[in-house]
Formats: structure tokens, sequence, C-alpha cells
């Protein structure tokens, strides 16, 4: 009944449960939060045997919960690796990258409509994979679908374990001092909103899941849509994103370094993954039709 990713996800699950219950000190909303998220995989691993809409809920279900995800393993970081390494990924910025990484944030004096232009780009990375997602599923290109998904949340929950290996916040600006210090106009204010609101867990700076995310999509991109006027506004957006991390005072560069290694090693641990999970997909599940 379950598809390939629905069980590497429900053991990711069942890891977070076990850390909650081992680390935290009130592990009892969390147990429920993810009993839910799992019991949210088995329906519709059921309905998406059964009907078209179940089949859709199934193969796009991953996402949003992959978010969630995120946002549930925050706490449970900071309880049970109490190290931080923003110092160290500081140091290492300054001893790599000397002057270049104060001359990327201070790029042509911090103009408001590079600040705004910077926020589009970062916030283009939670709606790019989704829509490539979507364009897939239209052109009903099941195989395709799938293994872009499973890639995607491989991707997302590496980095996932990245966190707890390796807790670092970030360069991040205090709330107060944002607008004197990042500038931008109302749109990048409103992005920043939408950051503190959808991004809890703090402790997401190393690897760079922008980067690593980004760069995994732009390869899957290439690949899937061999058309130039899609492959180049691709390209020029994972360029954005990428350099919006470090303009916006959100990763350190070596962030970056990080998630691009990451990303490099992503092809390696597919393969090593769907050996374990099996191949296929929610969208290959056609529904069962009664006689």
């Amino acid at each position: 009944m379950f598809a390939p990713l629905d069980r590497m996800m429900l053991v990711f699950i069942a890891f977070l449960a076990v850390v909650a219950v081992a680390v935290h000190p009130e592990p009892i909303h969390f147990l429920v939060l993810l009993g839910i998220l799992a019991l949210a995989f088995v329906g519709v691993a059921f309905l998406g045997r059964r009907t078209e809409l179940g089949r859709v809920a199934h193969g796009f279900l991953p996402l949003p919960i992959v978010v969630t995800l995120f946002n549930v393993a925050g706490p449970l970081i900071g309880v049970l690796n109490p190290l931080r390494f923003d110092a160290t990924m500081a140091a290492l910025d300054a001893s790599w990258f000397g002057p270049f990484v104060p001359a990327w944030f201070h790029l042509l004096g911090r103009p408001n409509w590079l600040t705004d232009g910077a926020s589009l780009f970062y916030v283009s990375y939670y709606v790019i994979p989704l829509g490539m997602c979507i364009a897939l599923w239209v052109q009903r290109r099941w195989k395709d679908f799938d293994d872009l998904a499973f890639g995607l949340i491989t991707t997302l929950l590496l980095t996932y374990i990245g966190y707890f290996l390796v807790p670092t916040t970030g360069p991040r600006v205090p709330h107060d001092l944002e607008l004197q210090v990042l500038g931008g106009g109302t749109f990048s204010a409103r992005v920043r909103d939408f950051l503190r609101a959808a991004e809890v867990n703090q402790l997401d700076a190393f690897p760079s899941g922008h980067t690593a995310l980004s760069l995994i999509y732009l390869g899957y991109g290439w690949r899937l849509f061999p058309i130039w006027k899609i492959r180049i506004p691709l390209a020029l957006s994972v360029v954005g994103i990428i350099f919006a991390t470090v303009y916006l005072s959100l990763h350190y560069a070596v962030d970056l370094v990080a998630g691009a290694l990451l990303a490099l090693s992503v092809p390696f641990a597919v393969r090593g993954l769907r050996r374990i999970f099996g191949e296929g997909g929610a969208a290959q599940s056609l529904p069962v039709r009664p006689d």
C-alpha cells in the first residue's frame, strides 16, 4: 500500500518520535503531531489506490509534510545537540573568503531594489519545485513526477540530518534591526514576516537547504524540461536564490559550500535509498477500479 517515499518519510517520522521520547522533557506534543502525520500517510496511501483524487493527495502530501517536519525538528535539535557552530562558521568565512563575503553583503551599497529582488528570489525556492511537480502531473509523466519528488524529499531530509549534527543559526539580523541593516521596501518586509512565521526552526543554516535543493531541482529540471525557455529562467532563479542566502544575511558562505557538496551526494543517496525503499511511487500507482 505504501509508496517508497511514504516508507522513507515514515522512517524519518519514527526517528523524530524516538528523539522526542529520549531527550525532550515534554514529548507528548511531538508524539501527537508526528502520529497525525503518520496517519495522514496511511490515509492517503489507502485512498490513493481507490480514487484519482486520492492519488493526487498521495502524490503531493509529502511536500507539506516535509515542511512540517522541518519545524518539528527545530526544538528537538536544540535539546539533542546543545552545541552551536556559528562562531566556527563565521571564522571559516573570514579565513576562507576574506573580504569577499562583506563585499557580497554590501554589494552596490545595498539599494532597496536589490534587496527586494533578492527577497523575491529567496521565496521562489518554495514555489519552483512545487510548480515543477504540478507541471509533470498535468503532463501525466508519472515516473518523472515520482523521481523528482523522491529526489527533492531526499535532499531535504539529508539537510535536516545536517541540522542535527551541526546546529547553526546563521548570521541572522535581529528583528528590530532588519530594516536598518538589510533595507528593502514593503515586499522585503513581508518576506521577512513570512520567514519568521514559516521557518520556526532557527537551527537551519548548515548546510544551506536553499543551496542544496535549488541545485537539485535545477539538475532535475535541466533533464526533465529540455527547453531553453525553461532552462534559462530556472538557472537564473537558482543563481538568484544562492545570491540571496548571503545577501539577506541568512547563511554563511561556508553553508553554501556544504549545501553544494550535499547536492553532489544526493544522486548516490537516491540510488541507495531506492534499493532500501523500492522503485516506483504514488503517481505510478493507478487507482484500482471496482469491477
